[in-house]
């Protein structure tokens, strides 16, 4: 066996500018066995199948080992050889992931997917997985199910297409796999095949290189997939495809799923833009009836595409989408930059923050302003990123009247950026921020058109019952990034001289009809230092003055008659705050 190791190691450090060829000998097979590195080649690989089966495939990619190859219009790697690279998805049978396949075979006709993807015995060997019709798949031996194996291309459900037992799928072209059930805890380079939480395929074929074409209509939903035995730098694949909207969506789904019926589904898709360097976590909802579960998925690092990684994107024009080798890029998985589905953290630099919506207390839709000065208000492509799918009660970025869960902007003291609400029951809103990202308004505040108020949430919140409807221009967000410094020599200003009230944050004024009691509280640096009670007619049923540092004051209200009423609340910085309430007794 011819074992070549140190020919690797005297070049991959400053890359093999050579077309490579492998090939075994009369006496023994010959392969290249890659680890924790990458190997560059500028031209073409030419590659030649190996006699055991132990050492089959000519080329090993272990331990995040990547190929990045040469620019080309098309893929010159021939051969009958193969590379062996491995990747981990999901391990239940139940949960689906989205791929894409790093290789392909000389003869792809007529070809099905156990033909690519193997189970991995030790560093070298493996073989083929086991196709199989039942339902759900094991992991020792690898039993893959043929019956969730999809393509997608179109724009409703009804587009899924099955691809199961015929596999000719075009370089790019990204597909639906479950996982499987079980583990396997041998080792291979000191990671467990199957711990019981990810299963580890190895994916065998003639490398994909060069550019690559996919066709893609406007407005059509298409399933792709990374379809290099490298990583794709996300940012640059979508920034260059002017044909898409420069967005991609990642389906995600609750963990551990028990069923196969489609009324048992739980998922969303989230949404990452590289103009925002940022991604928007999926909310679940039952498929096909459109209900939130009260469940959204995590948040990813989403900047490269791991080897085999599947996403949708969307079509602005007629085009094409495109990969091409200077979108490749050798990065390890990680938590800064690159993840196939594990947690993020969060390192991005562009100014941004998250706006948390939160729904009945059921769920919570987060939404994500940013700022860059070369943004309009309008969609910009690979910025702004459209909503892929809502539920019954939602809410979004209002861009000429669509929705979208990323809005990118030009960074603008009290711009009033619109909000879009709909309910289809009435429900408990609750506004609130949950992230600064390299920006730190003074003041930040959800602007209610209805109310003519300002109610600042930069640390408060904001909370309101609303009645079933669409309320497309009602809320909107504002800020101020650097409130002036106070000239102690003139007069304060009066905000209740301004044409909309501005609360420096946020009262919470609630009637809490279930304890029969009227709850205020303010949640910024001042006091209660007043409270009434008025009925429709304007005749004052309560009036208490409230002396000390008091931020919270319960009411009884059990006393009083079903109706409406107003409550006026005054602070020790002289803001008054009116209100309409309901009880009912």
């Amino acid at each position: 066996m011819k074992l070549l190791l140190l020919f690797l190691m005297i070049f991959s450090s400053c890359g093999i500018y050579a077309q490579l060829h492998v090939s075994p000998s009369d006496k023994s097979d010959s392969y290249l066995y890659v680890k924790d590195r990458v190997l560059y080649v500028q031209n073409g690989i030419d590659l030649m199948e190996n006699r055991r089966k132990e050492t089959q495939a000519s080329i090993y990619l272990r331990k995040e080992a990547q190929l990045l190859q040469g620019p080309k219009n098309k893929n010159l790697n021939s051969g009958d050889g193969k590379i062996s690279v491995f990747q981990e998805g999901t391990s239940n049978a139940f949960d689906y992931n989205y791929w894409g396949l790093p290789v392909k075979l000389e003869n792809d006709k007529n070809i099905k997917l156990n033909d690519i993807i193997y189970e991995p015995l030790d560093k070298t060997e493996s073989r083929k997985a086991n196709l199989i019709s039942g339902l759900d798949g094991n992991s020792r031996p690898l039993n893959i199910s043929s019956k969730w194996i999809y393509t997608f291309s179109g724009h409703t459900y009804s587009n899924w297409q099955y691809a199961g037992d015929h596999f000719d799928l075009y370089p790019g072209e990204g597909f639906s796999m479950k996982g499987v059930n079980g583990i396997n805890p041998d080792e291979i380079e000191g990671k467990v095949i199957n711990s019981g939480s990810a299963q580890t395929y190895d994916f065998r074929g003639l490398p994909n290189d060069g550019r690559i074409e996919l066709s893609i209509a406007q407005d059509q939903l298409l399933l792709v997939g990374n379809p290099y035995p490298s990583v794709l730098n996300l940012d640059d694949f979508l920034i260059q495809n002017t044909a898409t909207t420069g967005i991609a969506y990642f389906w995600d789904s609750r963990e551990n799923g028990t069923s196969h019926y489609l009324s048992d589904y739980e998922g969303g898709y989230g949404a990452y833009s590289p103009g925002a360097g940022i991604y928007v976590p999926a909310i679940f909802k039952n498929y096909p009836n459109e209900e939130e579960t009260g469940e959204s998925g995590d948040v990813y690092v989403r900047k490269f595409s791991p080897i085999g990684q599947g996403f949708m994107v969307i079509g602005k024009t007629t085009g094409k989408v495109v990969f091409e080798n200077s979108q490749r890029y050798f990065q390890k998985e990680n938590r800064e930059s690159s993840q196939f589905r594990k947690v993020e953290s969060n390192s991005n630099e562009i100014p941004s923050l998250r706006l948390n919506v939160q729904i009945d207390s059921i769920y919570t839709r987060q939404l994500v302003l940013a700022f860059n000065e070369n943004a309009t208000i309008g969609e910009d492509h690979a910025m702004d990123a459209r909503k892929l799918d809502g539920v019954n009660n939602d809410i979004s970025w209002n861009i000429n009247n669509e929705d979208f869960v990323i809005n990118v902007l030009p960074k603008k003291d009290e711009e009033l950026i619109p909000l879009k609400l709909s309910l289809k029951k009435e429900s408990v809103i609750h506004f609130s921020a949950a992230d600064f990202n390299n920006f730190n308004p003074d003041r930040l505040f959800i602007y209610d058109t209805k109310e003519d108020l300002y109610y600042s949430i930069k640390t408060g919140y904001l909370k309101l019952k609303l009645p079933s409807g669409d309320y497309p221009n009602r809320f909107f967000v504002s800020f101020i990034e650097k409130l002036p410094l106070i000239d102690q020599t003139k007069t304060p200003v009066d905000y209740r001289d301004k044409p909309a009230i501005v609360l420096l944050n946020t009262f919470d004024i609630y009637q809490n009809n279930r304890l029969e009691q009227l709850e205020v509280k303010v949640l910024y640096e001042t006091d209660i230092r007043n409270i009434r009670l008025y009925d429709l007619n304007g005749k004052l049923l309560f009036n208490q003055k409230i002396n000390g540092n008091q931020k919270e004051y319960y009411l009884p209200t059990g006393n009083l008659s079903t109706a409406v009423y107003i409550v006026k609340v005054n602070t020790s910085d002289n803001i008054e705050l009116t209100k309409k309430i309901g009880i009912k007794n």
